[in-house]
């Protein structure tokens, strides 16, 4: 006789007894992050939420802060993300920071989100593009 284990959706679900974190995007939306779809990455849900930076992106000057996306997509009943960040430096040089081959567990994904912004900051501080 055989047997199939069906995966868990919600939160707080246990299989075999052992309790299992919430799926990513549930995770997300439960921490504000808002959902849109990406005419880039058809094959992932992608998650956006801004975050306040001294620096904004200079194509979007008008919005405060900068915008990061964590693109979560599912190959095999396997769940990964990545998480990037994109912005026009003030000589119209564009930048994408991209973080990918992340831990399974999101939090600590997401942790390397202050270290993307500071990133960010480094380069605005530093990049003037001399043209000498």
């Amino acid at each position: 006789m055989e047997t199939t284990i069906e995966k868990p959706e919600t939160a707080n679900e246990t299989l075999d007894g052992v309790l299992l974190s919430p799926p990513p995007c549930s995770r997300l939306l439960a921490d504000g992050w808002r959902e849109y779809p990406d005419q880039f990455r058809k094959y992932a849900r992608c998650f956006f939420k801004r975050f306040k930076t001294p620096t904004r992106c200079a194509c979007n000057d008008d919005k405060a802060g900068m915008q990061i996306c964590v693109a979560v997509s599912e190959h095999e009943g396997r769940t990964s993300y990545e998480i990037d960040l994109h912005g026009e430096l003030p000589d119209g040089t564009w930048i994408k920071l991209h973080n990918y081959g992340m831990p399974e567990d999101i939090e600590a994904g997401l942790a390397t989100i202050p270290r993307l912004l500071a990133t960010w900051e480094f380069i605005c501080a530093n990049g003037k593009v001399s043209h000498d």
